[in-house]
């Protein structure tokens, strides 16, 4: 391959990544009460590592959890710090 067709695959590769991870993100999601929901990836097999993670995004504040799915040994959770 010569080095224009190498870089013409790079660059490709390239924007094809960026469009890629502009479908991905989302705007943030609100509850009913105003507000900004949070997903949080954790192991569902360890008792405090989804309590931990939660806890840090809400700056060691209470939180409500909105939906919690389990896929192989992976929580995925939605959750929405609770005010002071």
């Amino acid at each position: 391959m010569t080095n224009l067709a190498k870089i013409a695959t790079l660059l490709a590769s390239g924007l094809m990544t960026v469009a890629l991870s502009a479908c991905s993100s989302s705007a943030p999601l609100f509850t009913s009460d105003g507000r900004p929901t949070q997903q949080i990836r954790c192991s569902a097999s360890t008792a405090g590592d989804c309590d931990q993670r939660a806890r840090t995004q809400c700056v060691q504040k209470d939180y409500d959890v909105l939906t919690r799915d389990v896929t192989g040994g992976v929580a995925h959770l939605v959750i929405a710090c609770r005010p002071n």
